[in-house]
């Protein structure tokens, strides 16, 4: 059995999704349908069962070996609301959860690969997996950062101790974007609210100083097919997940436009609330991803879209 935590999420649910093209389908899916809507992007998968994500815990802890064998763990459910200041919440579902499972899978020698992400970079200008690169300015960026911290502590302790550990993967994931994002509101992709504003007939909204703003956006299902690859291959490691090329706000709501024919740019002020944890730059560096034999081939922002596209619009 396979176990993805945050499986009706969009990073989740196409990794189910990919597992299901190889034909896996005893699947545990484990996540929280507080948003009930999020059942939809589950609706033409194919899945053993599902838990909600407290009871889960409670499986795990209290009676360890009622699950069977587990074959691997995508540790996918996290609160990736980057606007959130609760840091009691995000530490208590993002990090202590993360240590749970994460012990779990240590005890009973189970590959655990986890999604870490691009926020742990802050606004620092070189994406390299190092924690002299690292510096979040915001409590979500930080929960993933302290947990890519402790699976350090691990290593380190093992390696003193000359212990061999079971697959440990952490994900540094840049801007996600892709089918099954429509639940998140607000944290969607700019892409996708710029699709929902142009059938609606408005305008396309960016930010003032938006042709400077540049993030790494990639495409869900090229990170679905590398967190498949490390399943396969097994190896540990922190490592970045982006096509390696930052983009312009202001270029993607041009493709858009060229996209669909029509539709007008409108520049917005910049809301004072980010202006102290936003990330204004972000380009993933893949060099490690690439040294370890990873090949797999990103799609272009443009291939991206044109993708998404045809799959968002569809009737």
């Amino acid at each position: 059995m396979i176990i993805v935590t945050g499986g009706a999420g969009m990073i989740g649910s196409n990794i189910i999704k990919a597992l299901n093209r190889r034909n896996i389908t005893n699947i545990l899916v484990v996540d929280d349908f507080k948003n009930g809507k999020k059942f939809r992007n589950l609706v033409d998968l194919d899945i053993s069962d599902y838990l909600d994500r407290n009871d889960f815990l409670l499986k795990i802890t209290a009676n360890k070996k009622t699950l069977g064998q587990i074959d691997a763990i995508f540790h996918e459910g996290a609160c990736a609301v980057t606007t959130e200041w609760d840091g009691h919440y995000m530490m208590l579902n993002n990090y202590e959860y993360s240590k749970k499972l994460l012990h779990y899978s240590l005890e009973y020698k189970i590959p655990f690969l986890y999604a870490s992400s691009s926020a742990t970079y802050g606004k620092k200008k070189v994406f390299i997996e190092n924690k002299e690169y690292e510096g979040a300015i915001n409590i979500y960026g930080y929960s993933k950062q302290q947990f890519d911290n402790y699976v350090r502590k691990i290593w380190e302790t093992s390696k003193i101790n000359n212990e061999k550990l079971s697959q440990i993967t952490g994900f540094r994931y840049f801007n996600v974007y892709g089918p099954h994002e429509q639940h998140k509101n607000s944290m969607a992709s700019i892409i996708f609210h710029f699709n929902r504003q142009i059938n609606s007939g408005e305008t396309l909204k960016i930010f003032e100083g938006s042709k400077k703003f540049q993030r790494d956006f990639v495409y869900v299902e090229d990170v679905a097919e590398v967190n498949l690859w490390f399943m396969k291959n097994k190896i540990s490691g922190i490592f970045n997940v982006g096509t390696g090329k930052a983009t312009s706000f202001y270029n993607i709501a041009k493709t858009m436009v060229e996209y669909y024919g029509k539709g007008e740019i409108e520049t917005i002020p910049f809301p004072e609330h980010l202006k102290d944890s936003y990330q204004s730059f972000t380009e993933a560096n893949l060099t490690k991803l690439r040294s370890i034999g990873c090949k797999h081939k990103f799609k272009t922002v443009k291939e991206g879209i044109l993708e998404y596209m045809k799959i968002i619009n569809r009737k």
